[in-house]
């Protein structure tokens, strides 16, 4: 009997403390959970809520290239005699800039003078023989009317003067044929004197390359120096799908290039192709970009960036306050005379490396910037010496002008 009641007092004792053990861990997860809420203050930086302006902006990375560019080749073979320029030397329209040895072409033109003189030597022995035919076919066309000739001495005269007509007409056309043949004579020698000409574009330009030196033996397909025209260059990005309908002609750019980390440069989006390449869903565009200083290269990598809209006066807020509580977007409201946070569902607008848009204009107050992963709505802050000390700069900061 004693023994059961002994099973009895030990099973109660272990039942009691169970029951303390579950209590005891109720009451420990129940404080862990409300601690942001009624325990310890979660120590946080707070900003201000700013007006400013967002820009929603599509940025691109592009290469310049030049407004005109072109390659002076020779259109006859020779020898380099001569290299009258240097690499960047400035150019004038029709300026000479390289000659090519012209002995050869000089004898051509030469043999093609004489050629053409005998031709046209020719032309008026045959106009005198010509002159001599008719007056013979004349004499016997008279004899032959008053039956003093007979008609085989008629046909006779015919043919000699159909002859003589012949040749003259022949020693003509041989005329033709050498003034041809001098004329191109005359084209090849001009082809030794190599000059810049262009249209359209300003008086001048610059060498940009040269791939001749003087004694090299060239062709027609060698290549001696390139002239470009860099008084605007033309930066060229590819616009993505996603991007290509907020892309119009006539949209004002902004340029920037490493060369000048603090300098931007104004630009205009002149062309846009009117389909995208099928492998790469992208378009080419073209930004055309003023370049009286000559500071720009083409060659050069630059950072593009479009405009696609501009909100004016609006309420934002840092990147950095934003949060996701229950599904839902927002940013916690300091109350600093209570020392406590309020949840605030946003709804947000446009977005840069700093602020983001509030469309909930009526928004106002301090919104915690670190420390808020920790906090709940109604949860209790103790705001840092830093936030305290930072916050009207970094609400400064987040200002776009």
């Amino acid at each position: 009997m004693k023994k059961i009641l002994w099973i009895v007092v030990i099973a109660i004792v272990l039942l009691l403390g169970w029951r303390i053990f579950q209590k005891v861990t109720q009451k420990g997860e129940t404080d862990g959970k409300s601690k942001g809420k009624s325990g310890m203050a979660t120590p946080v930086e707070i900003t201000p809520v700013q007006i400013a302006t967002m820009q929603d902006m599509g940025r691109f990375g592009g290469s310049l290239k030049p407004r005109a560019a072109f390659t002076l080749a020779p259109r006859v073979s020779g020898r380099l005699e001569k290299l009258l320029v240097h690499l960047g030397d400035k150019v004038a329209n029709g300026q000479l800039v390289a000659t090519l040895d012209d002995a050869v072409y000089q004898q051509e033109l030469e043999q093609a003078r004489a050629d053409l003189a005998v031709a046209q030597a020719q032309v008026e022995q045959m106009r005198l023989a010509l002159k001599a035919s008719e007056g013979n076919w004349n004499n016997i066309k008279n004899l032959f009317n008053k039956q003093y000739e007979s008609q085989a001495v008629m046909d006779q005269a015919d043919a000699d003067h159909a002859s003589a007509q012949a040749k003259y007409d022949m020693a003509k056309a041989t005329v033709q044929r050498a003034q041809a043949v001098f004329k191109k004579a005359e084209i090849q020698l001009s082809y030794t004197q190599i000059k810049a000409v262009w249209s359209g574009g300003g008086k001048t330009r610059l060498v940009g390359e040269l791939f001749a030196n003087e004694g090299d033996l060239l062709t027609t397909s060698s290549p001696i120096l390139t002239v470009v025209d860099n008084s605007i260059v033309t930066a060229e990005i590819d616009v993505i799908e996603r991007d290509y309908n907020r892309i119009k002609i006539g949209q004002p750019v902004e340029i920037q290039t490493d060369a000048y980390p603090q300098r931007s440069f104004p630009g205009k989006l002149v062309r846009l192709a009117p389909v995208l390449q099928e492998a790469s869903r992208q378009a080419r565009a073209e930004i055309d970009i003023p370049n009286a200083d000559g500071l720009l290269k083409p060659g050069m990598f630059v950072k593009v960036q479009i405009v696609y809209a501009q909100h004016n006066k609006v309420t934002v807020v840092p990147i950095a306050a934003i949060v996701q509580r229950d599904s839902k977007t927002g940013v916690f409201i300091a109350d600093k005379t209570a020392l406590t946070v309020r949840f605030v569902p946003l709804t947000i607008g446009i977005k840069d490396e700093l602020n983001a848009e509030v469309l909930d204009s009526a928004l106002t107050g301090d919104v915690v910037t670190l420390g808020q992963e920790q906090l709940q709505d109604g949860g209790k802050i103790k705001l840092s010496q830093s936030g305290e000390k930072d916050k009207s700069a970094k609400g400064k900061k987040g200002n776009r002008p």
